[in-house]
């Protein structure tokens, strides 16, 4: 699995907020993150295509989805996307994913 630095620093910053309103939730945040992660790596078919080729978990607990692709062995994660984001945001990021394929 490869994390794009976009989905790093979607991590961070989600990380810094959960850190700044709660000592200790950010904690939870990463916690549902790596599971998430993990079920991704387990079976990544299972999750729904939201635009093709990408697919998105959605992260319990927090309102968060993990938007990646698959291409062959690799995993490609491109966002940690909060929902109440614009979605300009994501449909801008994952275009150059779809317009390969």
């Amino acid at each position: 699995m490869i994390i794009s630095s976009f989905a790093e620093a979607d991590l961070k910053i989600g990380s810094d907020w959960y850190a700044s309103q709660k000592a200790g939730l950010e904690l939870g945040f990463i916690d549902e993150i790596e599971k998430s992660l993990q079920r991704i790596q387990q079976n990544p078919q299972q999750f729904a295509i939201v635009r093709k080729p990408i697919r998105m978990s959605i992260v319990k607990r927090f309102p968060y989805g993990i938007y990646f692709y698959i291409s062959g062995d690799i995993i490609l994660v491109l966002a940690v996307f909060h929902f109440s984001r614009n979605p300009k945001v994501i449909r801008e990021r994952i275009r150059p994913t779809i317009k390969k394929k």
